[in-house]
């Protein structure tokens, strides 16, 4: 049998473990690598630039795992995006601004070897759901605070041009005020993130909502209705923060979704936030 095939599709490979930064492990007394994955062109050699999501998992910042969501980012990298999903200290070994620092380097790395995954650096894309997606947002409003740009590759940036929050806590102050039902986050599962006794003042650093700027880059907020986990409140005040600040955002509300629901991984919801970051990374 003969068959004459027509090349219709970019051809894509998974980079794995690949290192991009050194950090403090077992009380300070050791040290380990943090790794990304990526989802890159297979033919690099002479491919345009692409634009970047650099993903982010969620766990409550307890635990996380790069690799759970690869299968569902493929759908980003086949409409022409570069996807690097990123590992991060949980609490377990360091407690707040660990793990942004961390992501932070991870978006100065990617900078720094844009020529060697295909990657346009003017267009890297924070994303990520749960905790993953506070980090994506934390991104997106500490672009310009040095102070947390911690270790190799300092001369490149960790500003970010769009974030991709899908129900990511934006106040974490709102523990602080008591602890109601489903609506408000009981101190105890902040303690870990935060350290044990932590102040407002920790909290309200933690918080994207306390960070906005008119500086913020756009933002695509995705949110499920029935969410027993982030409240529904939490993506729509920082909606309106951003609003108020005259950042670009847009926010999304799921009917019926509850926290981390496969419906937010629908074609037709991956198809608003290609929409989305098409639109604002022209």
């Amino acid at each position: 049998m003969h068959l004459t095939v027509e090349k219709k599709r970019e051809v894509l490979s998974l980079i794995t473990d690949v290192t991009y930064a050194n950090v403090p492990s077992w009380y300070g007394a050791t040290r380990r690598d943090l790794h990304m994955d990526l989802i890159v062109p297979k033919n690099r050699a002479g491919h345009a630039p692409c634009p970047c999501i650099v993903w982010f998992c969620g766990g409550a910042f307890r635990v996380m795992d790069r690799a759970v969501w690869v299968p569902e980012l493929l759908y980003f990298a086949e409409a022409g995006f570069v996807v690097a999903s990123v590992e991060y200290r949980t609490g377990n070994e360091a407690i707040y601004p660990a793990p942004l620092c961390d992501a932070k380097a991870a978006i100065r790395f990617l900078r720094a070897h844009a020529g060697d995954y295909c990657i346009d650096p003017e267009r890297i894309v924070s994303a990520g759901e749960s905790a993953g997606g506070a980090i994506a947002c934390l991104l997106g409003v500490t672009g310009e605070d040095k102070s947390l740009d911690l270790g190799d590759w300092l001369e490149q940036s960790s500003r970010v041009a769009a974030v991709v929050d899908y129900y990511g806590i934006a106040d974490l102050t709102i523990s602080l005020e008591g602890y109601e039902g489903n609506d408000i986050i009981p101190p105890w599962m902040l303690e870990e993130v935060l350290g044990v006794r932590y102040t407002r003042e920790q909290a309200e650093s933690a918080s994207a909502i306390m960070r906005v700027t008119p500086s913020a880059p756009p933002h695509l907020i995705l949110q499920g209705l029935d969410d027993q986990v982030v409240a529904p409140f939490q993506s729509q005040n920082y909606y309106g923060k951003l609003r108020e600040n005259g950042v670009r955002a847009e926010l999304l509300e799921l009917e019926g979704a509850q926290h981390g629901d496969d419906l937010f991984f629908q074609n037709e919801v991956k198809d608003q936030v290609i929409r989305f970051l098409q639109s604002e990374l022209k």
